[in-house]
C-alpha cells in the first residue's frame, strides 16, 4: 500500500512539475513575443562619463541595482527564468546600456546585476555600497533628498488602497477608520496614511507580497501603497483584489533613482539618461513591456527630471 501511495504521489508531483514547466515555457514565449513586438531600446552609450560613481561603475565593469523582487510590473523575479521583470528593472537596463553600450546579465562577463532590495534595507544598501543605485519604487520625498542624491522622477504615481474583491465596506480612504491596513515595513506609505486617516490601524509586514497574502487570507482589511504596486497584484489575481478608484489617490509619489549623497554628477548623468529615454521612445517601450502589457493606460505626460 505504501509503495503504491508513494508511486502515485511521485507521479502527481511529476505531472505538477511538467504542468509548471509548460506554463513557464508558455509565459516565456509570450514574453519573447512581446519584446519582439515592442522592439529593442535605442539608448546609446554615453560618449563621456563623469568622475565619481558612474566612472567607478564603468571601471569595475558592472552596475549593481537594488530592485524589488516581489512587485509585479515594477520589480519581480521570474522564478522560471531568474530574470527580474518590471518597469524599474527596465530603467536599470537602460542605465546599464547608457554606461556600457550593451546589457549582459548572465555569466562572468555580466555588466548588470540586480540585488533584492526592500523598503526596509534600501537606504542601508546605498550607504554600505551593497548596491550602486536603488531603483525600487523609491519616492523622492523632500526629507530623503537631504540624505541621498536622487535622479528623476522617472515615473509619477500616488498612494491608493487595495481591498478584497468582494469587500463592499471600504470605498474611500475615509472608510479605513478603525480598519486594519497592511503596509510594508520602512515604507513612507505608513506616515502618509497616518496623516490622511489617523484612525486607520496600520500593521507593518516585511513587504507588499506579504501584505497581499494577508489580505487574501482575511488577516487584514486593506493594503495601502503606490497604485502601481497595488495594480500589479490585481493583474495576477483580479478575482481576489480590488483597487479603489483613482480619485482616492492622496499623495504624489515621484519615483527616483537613489544613490549616495554627494553624487551630484551621477545624478545629472542619470537625469540625462531619463530625458533621453523619454525623447527617443525607450521610456514608452519600457512601459509597453510592463504596465502597458497589463492594460494600464499610458500617462498623459511623461516624467520630467527634477534637476535640483
Amino acid at each position: 500500500m505504501f509503495r503504491r501511495t508513494a508511486v502515485a504521489a511521485m507521479a502527481a508531483v511529476a505531472m505538477s512539475l511538467a504542468a509548471c514547466s509548460g506554463e513557464a515555457s508558455q509565459d516565456q514565449e509570450e514574453q519573447d513575443k512581446l519584446e519582439e513586438e515592442v522592439g529593442a531600446y535605442s539608448m546609446e552609450q554615453a560618449t563621456e562619463l563623469p568622475d565619481g560613481l558612474i566612472k567607478e561603475i564603468q571601471e569595475k565593469g558592472v552596475l549593481v541595482v537594488g530592485s524589488k523582487f516581489d512587485q509585479p510590473l515594477i520589480g519581480q523575479k521570474n522564478t522560471a527564468t531568474g530574470k527580474i521583470e518590471g518597469f524599474d528593472a527596465e530603467m536599470g537596463r537602460l542605465l546599464a546600456q547608457r554606461i556600457f553600450g550593451t546589457v549582459d546579465e548572465e555569466g562572468d562577463d555580466a555588466n548588470l546585476q540586480f540585488v533584492e532590495t526592500t523598503s526596509q534595507n534600501r537606504e542601508t544598501y546605498i550607504n554600505d555600497g551593497t548596491v550602486d543605485v536603488v531603483i525600487a519604487s523609491y519616492s523622492m520625498y523632500p526629507d530623503r533628498l537631504e540624505k541621498f542624491d536622487f535622479a528623476g522622477p522617472y515615473f509619477q504615481t500616488g498612494q491608493n488602497v487595495m481591498v478584497a474583491a468582494d469587500n463592499t465596506d471600504i470605498n474611500s480612504v475615509a472608510d479605513l477608520a478603525g480598519k486594519d491596513v497592511c503596509i510594508a515595513e520602512g515604507s513612507g506609505s505608513i506616515e502618509n496614511l497616518q496623516l490622511e486617516n489617523p484612525e486607520a490601524k496600520i500593521t507593518p509586514l516585511v513587504d507588499y507580497a506579504a501584505c497581499a497574502e494577508a489580505l487574501e487570507n482575511g488577516q487584514t482589511d486593506a493594503v495601502s501603497t503606490d497604485e502601481t504596486i497595488l495594480y500589479g497584484f490585481t493583474v495576477d489575481k483580479p478575482d481576489a483584489f480590488r483597487v479603489l478608484d483613482s480619485a482616492n489617490i492622496f499623495t504624489d509619489e515621484p519615483y527616483g533613482v537613489g544613490m549616495k549623497l554627494g553624487e551630484a554628477d551621477a545624478r545629472m548623468f542619470v537625469n540625462d539618461m531619463i530625458e533621453e529615454a523619454t525623447a527617443n521612445g525607450d521610456w514608452q517601450k519600457a512601459f509597453d513591456l510592463t504596465f502597458g502589457a497589463a492594460g494600464m493606460p499610458a500617462p498623459a505626460e511623461l516624467p520630467v527630471p527634477n534637476r535640483y
